[in-house]
């Protein structure tokens, strides 16, 4: 494996960055990198954002990667787990950016619809302290978070505008964006893009660029139409 894997990393960098043969040599090193045993897992929700992340990451730095001891394929493992982590780590961190108004409507306790600064403590009380707000609203946040993640979930299983299950192969409309998102994101534990390409009878390569290039893409744009940045 180790001489297999040399030969594709020297391909890759080889050729020009954006050529199309660096992108195709680029599909097939990626293709054999995520079945190595020893990549990092997650029982995180956003874990395939993280793995997606990464190996972007790798397409961008896999020229600068340094083989060590014992083999090739364990400082690759090693080096790639290393940027994941800190990928997942990244998913545990609140997000500073994710500002909330104090006036805007969400639920409490009982269900009863009312505004943000109605349920927080009063903050002319004794006993009030920024940890006790800081948690408050990262509930809030967490829970919204958590609704617009069902509701985006919600959308692929059904894809009433058809969005997700047009965007096919043209030789294999089996294989649609609806169903890579519900293998590889909704469904737990998320299936191998190798299975699935072998139940679909197509190459892991092509599967992979359909996935990357089309289904991805277009994912992203749901969730920012549902608010989600």
């Amino acid at each position: 494996m180790d001489e297999q894997l040399k030969k594709m990393i020297d391909e890759v960098c080889c050729y020009p960055d954006g050529s199309l043969e660096r992108q195709k040599a680029l599909n097939r090193l990626l293709t054999v990198i995520q079945q190595l045993p020893g990549i990092y897992k997650s029982g995180h929700q956003d874990y395939l954002e993280a793995l997606n992340l990464t190996w972007e990451w790798v397409s961008r730095k896999i020229c600068a990667f340094e083989a060590r001891w014992p083999s090739l394929q364990q400082s690759l493992v090693i080096w790639i787990n290393g940027y994941l982590k800190w990928r997942i780590k990244d998913l545990y961190i609140p997000d500073s950016n994710y500002i909330i108004s104090l006036d805007r409507l969400t639920r409490n306790d009982e269900g009863d619809e009312t505004s943000l600064l109605n349920i927080l403590p009063d903050p002319q009380s004794p006993t009030i302290t920024l940890d006790l707000l800081d948690i408050k609203i990262a509930q809030i946040q967490e829970n919204q978070r958590l609704s617009l993640g069902k509701r985006i979930r919600e959308y692929i299983e059904q894809d009433e505008e058809g969005k997700l299950t047009a965007s096919c192969l043209r030789k294999n409309p089996e294989c649609h964006c609806q169903l890579l998102a519900m293998r590889l994101l909704i469904e737990n534990p998320p299936h191998k893009i190798s299975d699935i390409a072998r139940e679909l009878n197509i190459s892991n390569q092509t599967l992979y660029s359909h996935w990357k290039n089309n289904c991805l893409p277009l994912l992203r744009e749901i969730g920012i139409n549902f608010g989600y940045e």
